[in-house]
């Protein structure tokens, strides 16, 4: 990593100086030849090391419930490789996977997403999150796009982006909003769509999003609650 990344705030903590760059997301979700300018953002060696964990996990896991061709790939030929290194997990996806369901533990996804919108808030508008500010993440299931959709067409942001990384692997849709800097939305598809039941791998049947906001404590729940009619009831 050069020392471009060192030295500076941690993207993630918003507290501790930077001791490396990061991948904003793990070269792991991606095939080798597709690895090729993944963001990167300044990273704490404490923060490093709490989404080095969600990653271990999800790296392994999130190919079993992915469309693209790449997810298949990745669950034949590196899947294997990283469950040899990890007995707890590969005996808890034999007991649990069975072509119908996949085992996954609650709030991982989101914590990761969490860690990977700051980091592309920085990554491509250089904000960084500071203590009254906050950020969440939600997967959502086909039927909970549409309320999303709805606001993201009416906002009018300060920023936009739309990016594919690795042909496909994961696409996300991010604006930077008015309100202040801090303040952005995301939409993630990767591997094509999550699908985590038999039913739901289908052709004709939509694929779960990964939806992540990042603003001001004193709003976003109140965003929350307008968007999803429900209540906000974890942010980091």
């Amino acid at each position: 990593m050069g020392k471009k990344y060192k030295a500076k705030l941690c993207v993630y903590c918003g507290q501790r100086p930077s001791n490396c760059g990061d991948h904003v997301v793990a070269r792991e979700f991606f095939l080798v030849h597709r690895r090729h300018r993944l963001p990167q953002a300044p990273a704490c060696n404490q923060c490093n090391r709490e989404k080095s964990e969600l990653e271990h996990y999800l790296t392994a896991v999130l190919p079993f419930g992915g469309r693209h061709q790449d997810a298949a790939t990745n669950l034949s030929v590196m899947v294997p490789k990283r469950l040899q290194h990890n007995a707890k997990l590969g005996a808890h996806l034999e007991e649990g996977y069975t072509g119908e369901k996949l085992p996954l533990k609650s709030g991982q996804v989101e914590n990761l997403f969490v860690f990977i919108a700051k980091g592309l808030l920085w990554h491509h508008w250089q904000s960084v999150l500071g203590s009254e500010d906050c950020a969440a993440a939600t997967v959502l299931r086909p039927d909970g796009d549409a309320p999303l959709h709805r606001t993201l067409a009416m906002l009018k942001p300060r920023n936009r982006v739309n990016v594919d990384l690795g042909a496909g692997t994961l696409i996300y849709e991010g604006l930077q909003t008015i309100d202040s800097p801090q303040s952005s939305l995301w939409r993630f598809l990767i591997y094509g769509g999550l699908c985590f039941a038999e039913e739901s791998r289908h052709p004709g049947v939509k694929s779960s999003l990964i939806f992540a906001v990042t603003g001001p404590k004193a709003l976003l729940p109140t965003f929350w609650s307008t968007v999803f009619g429900s209540k906000l009831d974890a942010a980091s």
